[in-house]
């Protein structure tokens, strides 16, 4: 008796020593266990509605039955195979091509006297402002077999009888993905060509290596965890990829991967549950990728080129080749930006496709827009995206900001901060028809009243572009010395008081950034949208895509341009505002 009534004390105590121990866990770990939780909630509900939908037959809101029957429809059937193999090879080519042509482009702006250098804010610049489905459909325009711009024009001054482009085939989707990639190959591999200590080429130079065997030998060795990363991000990004399997496979009967998952959740009657299991093997491919990408950057110290010691980077004399290379760079931005938006412009005032001429000049007109302003939901959809893209970026700017701020200055705990800056980081992996997918299954399992409003659109940007904000909000926290914060701490202020008045306050125009660019992509995120969108939630990627199937390019080119213009102000006055807070800092410090 008295070695039990002995082992409950021991008991008791132990408990309440470990209830004492949690109950004085100081703020901040409360803080970043409480980030976790956010973090977690954010990644861990469409994971479950994505599992949970792939193994049952019944649709969400009544009792699973649970089986596998989807799973062996999705992975027993010949077709389906097919459709992966066309996935695999358009991915794997498009990342190709986009690696080859990015890479080349970072190269000439970083290290060589072509005038590449002076465009890079357009590259960085072109794929927010033009969202996919307008780029899709600009090469549409362009390329069609019967309405196509370049088409009609060769057709006409060239006396051609058969169109000499035809956009509805596999090259021609692969041809559109990889000018729709080039900007973000760009930004991609442009640091890391920039970041290179020219050491180890200029000793080579000095013993006779020619300008090709240093590039061969030296350059693209001390270059291969980076363009290999870079390779599997585009890989992934184009298997998750929608709008082109959509906008151009579908048509011409060539039917990718995505393509099954967004005709299983838009057939009638439609089957989510299949439509989860097919979105399992893009999952798993998107994480396999990611682990092969960290693997691919993990051991980096012995491919590091930069030391404290300070470098400017070789810049290569291109000499008579520096006019090609210009006029390459130049070509290449005007097909990655310039061309779509010309042909939709153009189009925007004609009352139907045509080409160019004196007579076509006759014929413009301002009733497309009117038209376009006139269509019910337009505005609806306009304000709908522009609200939920500021609130998004609000929302994931804040928390991105408080994940790095926690990541870059804690030390402990240690566990919390690694699951912290892991789970950040995993939505990259996640495409967003998966998103879309597992938001739609989960949101109408859970007695959440949330189905058809703007908060479902809030949560899937959020969780899509929260890497992306914590990247942004990083780079700024890693300019400010902790010293000042410190400071702060010792005249007395608070905690609050130190990360609203200082760390805030500096890291204004970076916060801006990440507002903007959040902003943007969650304007012209399509791949969740489609599946998240109900009447009355209208947003302007589904939008133009329904304004697309209706055949009615005149109206759509209108409203596009309109949309186009509106994007191209707030680009423009958040520049200035980030300019204008840069400068005030730099006068303040």
């Amino acid at each position: 008796m008295v070695e039990r009534s002995q082992c409950k004390l021991g008991e008791s105590l132990w408990s309440r020593a470990g209830a004492t121990n949690i109950l004085r866990l100081a703020p901040s770990t409360w803080a970043v266990i409480a980030l976790v939780g956010v973090v977690a909630y954010l990644i861990g509900t469409p994971l479950f509605g994505l599992l949970l939908g792939s193994i049952t037959d019944t649709p969400p809101g009544v009792s699973p039955h649970f089986t596998l029957s989807s799973l062996a429809y999705a992975y027993g059937e010949y077709e389906h195979f097919i459709s992966l193999r066309n996935s695999i090879a358009f991915a794997g080519l498009t990342a190709t091509l986009v690696l080859i042509l990015g890479g080349g482009l970072a190269w000439a702006a970083a290290r060589t006297d072509s005038m590449v250098r002076h465009f890079v804010d357009l590259f960085a610049l072109a794929p927010i402002l033009i969202p996919s489905v307008v780029f899709v459909s600009g090469w549409i325009l362009l390329l069609g077999p019967k309405n196509g711009f370049l088409n009609l024009l060769l057709m006409q001054y060239f006396g051609v009888q058969n169109p000499p482009f035809n956009v509805y085939s596999f090259w021609g989707m692969i041809w559109v993905a990889t000018l729709q990639e080039l900007p973000l190959a760009f930004l991609w591999l442009w640091p890391a060509f920039r970041a290179m200590n020219p050491d180890l080429e200029e000793a080579a130079l000095m013993v006779g290596a020619s300008p090709g065997m240093i590039m061969r030998r030296i350059s693209l060795p001390l270059l291969r965890p980076a363009l290999l990363s870079a390779w599997i991000i585009f890989f992934i990004y184009s298997i998750g990829a929608l709008m082109v399997p959509l906008m151009i496979g579908l048509p011409s009967r060539i039917i990718l991967y995505s393509t099954e998952i967004y005709l299983a959740a838009h057939r009638v009657p439609s089957d989510l549950n299949l439509a989860s299991a097919y979105s399992l093997l893009v999952l798993i491919t998107s994480f396999l990728g990611i682990y092969a990408y960290r693997r691919s950057v993990h051991d980096t110290a012995r491919f590091a080129t930069v030391t404290g010691k300070a470098f400017n980077p070789r810049v290569t004399l291109l000499g008579r080749w520096r006019t090609p290379v210009t006029a390459f760079a130049v070509l290449i931005l005007l097909l990655a930006a310039g061309l779509p938006i010309l042909v939709l412009v153009w189009n925007a005032f004609m009352p139907f496709p045509q080409a160019p001429s004196a007579r076509s000049l006759e014929l413009a007109t301002l009733a497309n827009f009117r038209a376009a302003l006139a269509y019910g939901p337009a505005v609806r959809a306009l304000v709908n995206s522009v609200w939920l893209g500021f609130a998004s970026g609000l929302i994931a700017t804040m928390l991105g900001v408080l994940i790095a701020w926690s990541t870059v200055r804690l030390r402990r705990p240690r566990w919390a901060l690694a699951a912290l800056d892991q789970l950040s980081t995993l939505p990259i992996a996640m495409p967003g028809m998966i998103i879309g997918v597992s938001l739609l299954w989960f949101y109408l399992m859970v007695p959440l009243p949330i189905y058809g409003t703007g908060a479902l659109f809030l949560i899937a940007y959020v969780t899509l572009h929260l890497p992306y904000a914590v990247r942004i909000c990083a780079s700024g926290i890693l300019q400010l010395h902790q010293e000042l914060e410190e400071m702060g701490r010792v005249a007395g202020a608070s905690w609050m008081v130190v990360f609203r008045r200082i760390v805030l306050g500096l890291m204004a125009p970076s916060l801006l950034a990440s507002l903007l660019y959040v902003a943007l992509r969650s304007f012209r995120e399509y791949a969740a949208s489609i599946f998240l969108a109900a009447p009355g939630t209208e947003v302007f990627s589904v939008l133009v895509l329904d304004m697309w199937d209706t055949g009615n390019f005149s109206t759509l080119s209108a409203y596009v341009t309109m949309v186009v213009a509106l994007l191209g102000t707030i680009v423009v006055v958040f520049g200035w505002l980030m300019r204008w807070l840069g400068g005030q800092m730099t006068r303040t410090s």
